[in-house]
């Protein structure tokens, strides 16, 4: 029964000791709450969907101890959405000045106009392009600002974004991903600013490199929605450390594993009571 609910309800099931299917008393066992929803639209549809994220970047050589065997590096490695390369692009740097060497403009594949009675037609949108010394628009750059963010470049994602009210979209570098170019970090007010271009994100080149060349099919950068909310940090008290510690000990001698004489294994039972969040590309 439950596989059949409209996707639309985006139910979380938290804990449930029963079957969904079955048990009658289902309904008093889980919690419902509006999951985080990123919206997107493509520029043309033959473009790249946001993907949901990967535990594993890099294809190692066979051994043992690489940071991807590591649970919480795995599971921050799939925290959230890859927006992706849409072309193989190139960046040169002569004499300390960065270029595109190839420029990409491309149509959208819908039409608008700005009223009824006017002809419309498609939109353009570029893929990549740098900051331009003494810009007023989109902002004022000041030559010497300039000067420290000139190998800094936009690439677009070609997708317009929206999030829920009260959904932030945490923009970010692919986590624990070495490369050439790294995205900066942004947090963007998706919910209320509807943007009507496609978002970019700003991405940072290797003054050290003279060419960098990113794939098509490459991820560019991270999303996360998130709650727009007041969070709080305070120090435990003695009693509440002292539950804590007790907690983290008869944890320990219930699923630790003691292969050395003073120390403890558990990996394998922290996979297994591991609960990971899950990120899914609605069709």
């Amino acid at each position: 029964m439950f596989n059949t609910w409209p996707a639309a309800f985006r139910l979380i099931l938290i804990g449930l000791p029963c079957d969904v299917n079955t048990d009658p008393l289902y309904v008093l066992r889980f919690t419902f709450y509006s999951a985080p929803m990123l919206h997107y639209f493509k520029f043309r549809q033959d473009l790249f969907d946001p993907q949901p994220a990967k535990d594993i970047y890099v294809k190692r050589v066979a051994g043992k101890g690489w940071p991807e065997e590591c649970p919480p590096i795995r599971a921050a490695n799939g925290f959230g959405f890859d927006l992706m390369a849409n072309f193989d692009v190139t960046f040169v740097q002569t004499r300390g000045q960065w270029r595109v060497q190839k420029d990409i403009v491309i149509p959208s594949d819908f039409d608008w106009a700005a009223d009824e009675t006017a002809e419309g037609g498609p939109l353009t949108q570029q893929y990549a392009w740098f900051w331009e010394k003494g810009q007023k628009l989109p902002h004022v750059i000041s030559d010497h600002v300039y000067a420290e963010i000139s190998h800094q470049v936009k690439v677009s994602s070609f997708l317009f974004l929206k999030t829920d009210p009260n959904e932030l979209l945490y923009m970010t570098d692919i986590p624990n991903l070495a490369r050439p170019w790294r995205a900066m970090t942004a947090l963007i007010d998706t919910d209320w600013f509807p943007a009507n271009y496609p978002w970019h994100t700003v991405i940072e080149l290797d003054r050290r490199i003279k060419k960098i060349v990113i794939r098509k099919g490459e991820p560019l950068c991270r999303v996360i929605p998130v709650r727009r909310d007041t969070y709080f940090a305070e120090e435990m008290s003695p009693a509440g450390f002292d539950a804590f510690f007790t907690r983290g000990q008869k944890w320990l001698a219930a699923h630790g594993q003691s292969p050395l004489e003073g120390m403890v294994d558990i990996t394998r039972t922290y996979v297994k009571q591991q609960v990971r969040s899950r990120f899914i590309v609605l069709k």
